[in-house]
């Protein structure tokens, strides 16, 4: 759920591969509809033709309100220009964390990875002190793992905000780094 709707930087992150890997069903969620509750599911056609009414049911499908914030929030993630926007802020973050954690990568930081604004650092210890230390300075992170911090910006958000969070992501590392190692 969390790689679809444009957060890959394509509208479905499985376009990013050969047509073959493309999945037989599809769920999306609290993006479609901009935290709006609803949830939809696509399927291919080998599905369909075996799935009847009430072979698959939805806490949160069919309410007129979310239908219809979901179908005006696909619309604007759907734009080629928005996606070309969440490509580049994808790869301005991906340069900003190589540039502000390369004195770490090979010690404290294993590696950073990811696609479009769905990012990954990867550290050779537990994050947890970071994490709680960047919230300290503003910033909120998630792990992912024993060993990995999550960042998932919002779609829209600046690079100079990118810029803002990589920094305070350096921060952190530099204070912790001593005791790290």
């Amino acid at each position: 759920i969390q790689c679809g709707l444009g957060r890959s930087g394509k509208l479905w992150a499985h376009q990013a591969y050969p047509e073959d890997c493309s999945p037989d069903i599809v769920t999306m969620a609290k993006p479609l509809a901009n935290g709006i509750p609803i949830g939809a599911i696509m399927v291919s056609d080998k599905v369909a033709k075996v799935m009847n009414v009430g072979d698959h049911g939805t806490t949160f499908g069919g309410n007129p309100l979310a239908c219809r914030v979901g179908c005006t929030v696909f619309g604007q993630i759907k734009a080629p220009e928005f996606l070309s926007s969440v490509n580049a802020a994808g790869k301005a973050l991906d340069q900003e964390l190589k540039q502000v954690l390369a004195p770490y990568i090979g010690s404290v930081v294993v590696e950073t990875r990811g696609t479009g604004l769905l990012r990954g650092i990867q550290f050779a210890s537990d994050p947890s002190k970071l994490i709680d230390l960047a919230r300290a300075n503003g910033l909120l992170l998630v792990a992912a793992g024993k060993n990995t911090v999550r960042l998932v910006p919002p779609l829209n958000t600046s690079v100079s905000d990118l810029k803002k969070g990589a920094a305070i992501i350096a921060h952190c590392v530099k204070k912790l780094a001593p005791e790290w190692k």
